[in-house]
């Protein structure tokens, strides 16, 4: 009897790679029970374990989900505000013409340059998650909106005029034709956010080094500030471990999440 495989189409093109069982549980069941076991922790108060610590693996883990739900939150904000900066360019040429320049030059700003705002309006009234949170927002949010700007232009004229012909309302355009076009380029812009945003990570919870001038400034519990604080007190086995913890979990949610959705962005995609 002959063995049927399961199969999906990569993002190169429709070219088959058998898919394992472990692979449909990771991105289908593991990867949503992880998140829901995060938000627990979050919703429970366990982000805010003070430093110093006694460096565990049950730490680490706990270090890293708290890390990734403050991706997570600036991730959110960036993709619905990237959509409603992307759609509101295609207003008109003009409107393109006046925010293009707009946002090059705010893609193009550090943030750092931001701290003297980060540390009056966030560090000093003491909602460092705010900060946190701000920062990662800020560096995320450009490759989304360029890549859903890419994407509004590749939609063909044809395509738009189906959704008058058929007298489809706004919100129906929208849901219809507009935003599963934004699809592939949302997926990638969204890989791009996220290995921008875990750069960042460091900065944005270890405000204590980079931010000294404040004497409100501390660390924030996660993945980042570990990093920081085993780095500066020469703990080369708790930064090994950091540092391998990491790229496990990178490498997971690229094998989990991103894999299956440029699989599934393909379906969209106009040729």
């Amino acid at each position: 009897m002959r063995k049927t495989r399961l199969h999906y189409y990569s993002h190169r093109g429709r070219r088959k790679h058998p898919t394992t069982l472990l692979r449909r549980l990771g991105s289908g069941i593991i990867l949503p029970l992880f998140l829901i076991v995060l938000a627990s922790f979050f919703a429970t108060g366990a982000l805010f374990i003070p430093l110093p610590y006694k460096l565990q693996f049950g730490i680490l883990l706990l270090a890293l989900g708290s890390s990734l739900l403050r991706l997570l939150v600036a991730y959110t904000f960036s993709l619905i505000f990237a959509v409603l900066l992307a759609l509101l360019v295609e207003k008109s040429r003009t409107v393109e013409s006046i925010l293009l320049p707009i946002y090059d030059v705010l893609e193009s700003i550090p943030i750092l340059a931001f701290f003297p705002v980060i540390i009056i309006f966030f560090v000093r009234s003491g909602f460092l998650e705010g900060a946190a949170i701000f920062m990662l927002f800020f560096t995320m949010i450009w490759s989304i909106v360029f890549n859903a700007i890419g994407g509004l232009k590749t939609i063909p004229r044809d395509v738009k005029a189906v959704g008058y012909v058929f007298g489809l309302s706004k919100w129906e355009r929208f849901t219809k034709i507009t935003l599963p076009a934004l699809f592939p380029p949302l997926v990638t812009g969204s890989i791009l956010a996220l290995a921008a945003g875990w750069n960042i990570l460091i900065v944005a919870e270890a405000l204590h080094a980079y931010a000294p001038q404040s004497s409100h400034a501390s660390d924030l519990f996660g993945i980042g500030s570990i990093l920081v604080t085993a780095a500066s007190a020469g703990d080369n086995g708790a930064l090994l471990a950091a540092i391998t913890i990491l790229i496990a979990a990178i490498t997971a949610i690229n094998l989990f999440l991103w894999q299956p959705l440029l699989a599934r962005a393909e379906r969209y995609k106009f040729e």
